[in-house]
């Protein structure tokens, strides 16, 4: 389990809590989404996942759709279940549209294919970031 904190240093450490089972995905993520200031959580299973802080803290998840003993379907909806506006993107070597629709379907905020480069990525972090923004803003206090 990674306990990373970073990002503007706001209430929550974590930013984005990103779920993969290979350390390569989950470090290059890490990697790209540190850069441009945000502060990330990783870990590699469904368990992990939702045992981690950043779980009830963080601003967006981005979840592989295979994940080891599970799927990330089920972390998808255990999250949903806890924090029904926390966006959450899905990501997945085993693009079908199928799979997109599936993901969309049980209320994921994105789907991405993998491989995908930096700017694929940041385009799907910022949507999910600005609409979770924004929801918050319409929120009455």
């Amino acid at each position: 389990m990674n306990e990373r904190a970073g990002g503007a240093g706001g209430a929550a450490p974590w930013d984005v809590l990103v779920v993969d089972d290979e350390p390569v995905v989950r470090d290059a993520i890490r990697l790209v989404l540190e850069a441009d200031g945000l502060g990330v959580a990783t870990v590699a299973d469904c368990e992990a996942a939702l045992a981690h802080p950043a779980a009830d803290t963080c601003r967006l998840v981005l979840c592989d759709l295979k994940l080891p003993e599970s799927s990330g379907l089920e972390v998808l909806r255990a999250l949903r279940a806890r924090r029904p506006r926390l966006p959450v993107v899905m990501i997945t070597g085993y693009a079908t549209a199928e799979v997109a629709l599936e993901s969309l379907r049980c209320g994921a905020a994105g789907f991405l294919p993998k491989p995908f480069d930096d700017a694929e990525l940041m385009t799907q972090v910022r949507q999910a970031l600005t609409m979770r923004d924004a929801a918050d803003k319409e929120k009455v206090p």
